[in-house]
């Protein structure tokens, strides 16, 4: 099954303030197991990512433009 992806929560006082297309999600994207995404996308929870960081899913068309894949999602770590 395909990977999904997913985009972590803002941290307050360590993320920018900044807002964007997705105000309470930040980039980098990250890649989810395809089983796993779906029942965390179903059940609105999160979900580990490829490389560990916990994400929320999110459909392809709230991903910004401008976010990049993680490099140890993308590569491995």
């Amino acid at each position: 099954m395909a990977n999904m992806v997913g985009l972590r929560p803002r941290r307050p006082g360590t993320d920018d303030d900044g807002g964007g297309a997705q105000d309470r999600l930040t980039g980098p994207l990250h890649a989810v197991d395809g089983v796993a995404g779906r029942a965390a996308a179903e059940q609105h929870t999160d979900v580990q990512a490829l490389c560990g960081e916990w994400v929320q899913v999110v459909p392809v068309e709230d991903v910004p433009d401008d976010a990049g894949l993680c490099p140890a999602c993308q590569y491995g770590d």
